[in-house]
């Protein structure tokens, strides 16, 4: 990635989260590169995942089922991402993995180190960056063994699906064509919005991953502001 496109997207970021005031990280990958670029304005925060850690769940299920769901299977990880299901979410774990920590499997294999499981699956700790690594398994790295290219495709066609009122987030500036799961809850600690969006743009040579996370929003809208104008941005630059 370019010095002067990574001072750019850093610049605009830190003006963002200057306007806003409240804790945010963002982090995206260039298709074609290794580098990351990357900027949070709480360097010592880790961000609850809220819904977002559905995509590191249904890794999870068809690495240890090789991609071979049954009917049952299938049913709850469409209502897991696409629709946000949060009880579906719950059953895969309880009833096919083993219980919540099974996802430290998941995080250790994939070199996840700034990620821990916690006693519910939405209060899962990361920072955007190790979502990058989640993300590139399935978007950008074909010869991962982790999954197969049934399963990566798999997933690829619910984040592109996901439910209309939910398309938010990283599809800002990018109306019709993206991949993405959302997350969105109170913080366990002082009840106010953390707001996240992850996904995979795509655009030729310049497609990218990103992770966007926010917390001590007001409220639910003011969080998704936040994270839009933080992807839009991006894109903007990306894209031109």
């Amino acid at each position: 990635m370019e010095r002067a496109l990574i001072d750019q997207l850093v610049n605009s970021w830190q003006k963002i989260m200057e306007k806003y005031g409240n804790a945010a990280a963002i982090a995206i990958q260039m298709q074609g590169s290794l580098a990351k670029c990357s900027f949070t304005n709480t360097p010592a925060l880790r961000y609850e995942t809220a819904s977002t850690v559905k995509v590191a769940v249904i890794s999870l299920l068809l690495h240890t089922t090789g991609g071979e769901l049954n009917d049952k299977q299938r049913e709850l990880t469409r209502r897991m991402i696409r629709n946000s299901d949060n009880k579906a979410t719950t059953a895969i774990l309880k009833n096919y993995l083993g219980g919540i920590m099974a996802l430290k499997a998941v995080y250790a294999d994939l070199g996840m180190t700034n990620t821990t499981a916690s006693t519910w699956w939405g209060t899962t700790l990361t920072v955007p960056s190790d979502q990058l690594k989640l993300l590139k398994m399935i978007y950008l790295d074909p010869h991962s063994d982790y999954l197969n290219d049934q399963s990566r495709n798999y997933i690829k066609a619910l984040m592109k699906t996901i439910n209309p009122q939910q398309q938010w987030g990283i599809s800002a500036g990018n109306p019709t064509d993206f991949y993405l799961k959302n997350g969105w809850r109170k913080a366990s600690d002082n009840k106010k919005w953390e707001v996240h969006s992850i996904g995979f743009l795509p655009k030729r040579d310049r497609s990218y991953l990103i992770a966007i996370y926010t917390r001590n929003n007001r409220n639910f809208n003011s969080g998704v502001s936040y994270v839009e104008e933080l992807a839009r941005t991006t894109s903007e630059i990306i894209f031109g």
